[in-house]
């Protein structure tokens, strides 16, 4: 029997001294389709695409709040016009915006990624475990460097590193609840409770 030497490749990230690409350290992409926008339009239609509703929603609108000047194309009224006439506008006639697709498509500014940051975090808090948290930052930094850099957002699944979103007061209501239940049909059943 002979021995023979593995050599690992490049595609392992071993044969290089460049960092490996943030989309092939975290997992393949989704089914859905790559983003091709880029700045901060391109950052909310990823978030918009990752997270829950609900979740985007509350992210979405801190940065409109706190974050307005990534909106200043839209503030300039050219996106009303075309949101009538893509069929965007509701029955009253007023256009109606998704704040993605209202953001700018610039690079974002580094003084923004704090804050950018501190509104994920603010709104996933209740829904992910300690790990998940530290996976969700560093995908979050990944996509917030390339967009700095004036890229699209990597194409980088949130679901495909493991990150769940399910809220954990939920359930541990729930075990609670089930304990609870269990507990008092014991009783029951010993005579204790009538």
């Amino acid at each position: 029997m002979s021995t023979r030497l593995i050599r690992p490749g490049a595609q392992w990230g071993l044969g290089s001294t460049r960092p490996m690409r943030a989309a092939r350290q975290f997992g393949a992409a989704t089914d859905a389709p790559p983003i091709s926008d880029t700045g901060m339009r391109g950052l909310l239609k990823w978030i918009r695409q990752q997270y829950p509703a609900a979740v985007y929603q509350q992210i979405a609108a801190g940065i409109q709040q706190r974050l307005p000047q990534a909106f200043s194309g839209y503030m300039l009224g050219g996106w009303r016009n075309t949101a009538k006439l893509s069929g965007f506008a509701d029955s009253s006639g007023t256009a109606t915006v998704d704040t993605a697709d209202a953001a700018n498509s610039t690079p974002i500014s580094p003084s923004w990624v704090d804050t950018i940051s501190q509104l994920v975090g603010t709104a996933t808090g209740a829904y992910l475990d300690v790990s998940q948290q530290q996976n969700q930052n560093a995908i979050l930094n990944a996509q917030l460097t390339a967009i700095q850099n004036g890229r699209a957002p990597l194409p980088i699944s949130l679901g495909a590193n493991g990150i769940t979103f399910s809220a954990a007061g939920q359930t541990s209501l729930v075990t609670l609840l089930l304990w609870l239940g269990g507990g008092y049909l014991v009783l029951k059943a010993a005579k204790v409770i009538k």
